[in-house]
């Protein structure tokens, strides 16, 4: 079976169908993600302290800023998934409607049969060609609203970053200038040299505020990149040796270890002009 990847772009956000066949790194959105399992191999997931093991009966539900892993738990093929990226404006909107907060409390997320059902349904029509977009648009919001209700009933708010904190103004450079000096080989010392920080200080700011560390949040300023300039068609060894790769292999490893999907496959599938973002940090903050 080949790596498969396909994208809906709705007025919830983005649904990603992943046939992942290696590892995800630890890594951050600025939306808030929904992913079930479909089969192929089992795998878990680790948020802060706490690892979800995908299953039929359970999804995870990381929330904007929470970094996250994906680890397969056997070699016996590629683990598929449908993973919903949601943007914060609709859900603002929908907790306006609700009135309520639509925040996943926990990562586990217990999956209803009904829930399930209505997984398959969503991924029949993003495959399928015939369906209009408000159709699958509703669907996949009966779904999101129904698997963010589970977890509210069921899970204990679990300590992780405030999506409405202002950032230091030093993380914030240190963050601009990550983001200016994309194609330059960096080291974390000289970042944080560059605003005025000791390692040390420039760590905690991190953790604290973004419950990530500078290297990961960098590979995620690069990735980020790399998908701006590979969805708009760049050709693939150009975007490696802008980045600072050193071969075309070691860039597709890299992106893959990120995204779960190799760049030629995302570049193939992607439609949208804009990514999303792989970092955590709206492009505007930076």
């Amino acid at each position: 079976m080949q790596e498969a990847y396909a994208l809906h772009e709705g007025a919830f956000g983005t649904a990603i169908v992943l046939e992942a066949r290696a590892n995800l790194v630890s890594h951050a959105h600025s939306e808030t993600q929904l992913a079930l399992w479909l089969g192929g191999a089992r795998a878990t997931a680790r948020v802060g302290s706490s690892v979800v093991p995908y299953g039929e009966n359970v999804a995870l539900g990381v929330n904007a800023y929470e970094a996250h892993d994906m680890v397969k738990l056997d070699d016996s093929g590629p683990c598929l998934f449908i993973v919903f990226m949601i943007k914060k404006e609709w859900l603002d909107e929908l907790g306006v409607a609700k009135e309520r907060s639509f925040r996943f409390p926990s990562p586990h997320v217990p999956i209803s049969p009904a829930m399930r059902r209505s997984c398959w349904r969503v991924l029949d029509l993003i495959i399928s060609a015939g369906p209009e977009r408000s159709e699958i648009d509703d669907e996949v919001e009966r779904l999101l609203e129904a698997a963010i209700a589970a977890s509210t009933a069921g899970g204990e708010a679990a300590p992780g970053v405030s999506v409405g904190v202002t950032l230091d103004h030093r993380l914030r450079s240190a963050i601009a200038h990550m983001r200016q000096n994309v194609s330059d080989k960096t080291s974390i010392d000289e970042i944080a040299a560059k605003v005025g920080l000791s390692r040390a200080r420039l760590f905690a700011l991190f953790r604290d505020q973004l419950n990530t560390t500078p290297q990961v949040f960098w590979s995620g300023v690069r990735v980020e990149e790399a998908m701006r300039r590979v969805s708009e068609g760049s050709e693939l060894t150009d975007v490696a040796l802008d980045l600072g790769f050193s071969a075309p292999g070691n860039f597709s490893r890299f992106f893959k270890e990120h995204t779960g999907i190799s760049p030629s496959i995302f570049k193939r599938a992607t439609r949208a002009p804009s990514p999303v973002t792989v970092t955590g940090i709206p492009r505007e903050q930076g």
